[in-house]
């Protein structure tokens, strides 16, 4: 199986109209059966003016793989979750990071 349970997933939600905000998912693989994965984890959202912000509360998404409404990744096992952030270090880029050993660069054009 491609998704085996514990499997660390960043869920990115494709922005459909140019003024869409940005929205990722963070979690861990549940259970994954015919193009369906339960994901455990924490949604984080771009407020315009306080940056992105992430969600207290654990949630549980059903994400089917074959929509073309998400661009899933897996992240490396070693990823710490706690740690996870978000940052905009430059007004387009766009970095995931736990400070530590994983770095992400999710920016949607290179400038």
């Amino acid at each position: 199986m491609l998704l085996e349970p514990g499997t660390p997933l960043l869920v990115c939600h494709r922005r459909l109209f140019a003024d869409d905000l940005p929205r990722f998912f963070v979690g861990r693989v549940d259970a994954c059966e015919d193009g369906v994965a339960r994901v455990i984890g924490v949604t984080w959202t771009r407020d315009v003016t306080h940056g992105f912000q992430r969600k207290a509360d654990l949630r549980t998404k059903l994400i089917s793989l074959h929509t073309g409404t998400v661009i899933v990744y897996a992240l490396p096992p070693e990823v710490d979750f706690d740690a996870l952030r978000l940052e905009q270090p430059s007004g387009h880029e766009i970095v995931l990071t736990d400070d530590a050993k994983f770095r992400m660069d999710l920016s949607e054009r290179i400038v």
